[in-house]
């Protein structure tokens, strides 16, 4: 759906849940690394405790 549909100029992933991240680092083998890896756009992580920006334009521009 991202990569030919919807076409977005970045994706923030998110998987109910699963504990996707462990001390500030994708963990190996999770759905959330799986779609890391299928994804054109740049792919943004989010992480407790830190604030992402994005612009108009879908593109991080503080906290990336």
């Amino acid at each position: 759906m991202v990569n030919e549909p919807v076409q977005p100029t970045s994706v923030i992933p998110s998987h109910a849940n699963e504990a996707a991240t462990q001390n500030g680092e994708v963990v190996k083998d999770t759905r959330t690394e799986a779609f890391l890896k299928a994804v054109n756009v740049p792919a943004h992580v989010p992480l407790s405790g830190k604030m992402m920006e994005f612009d108009a334009g879908g593109a991080c521009v503080a906290g990336c």
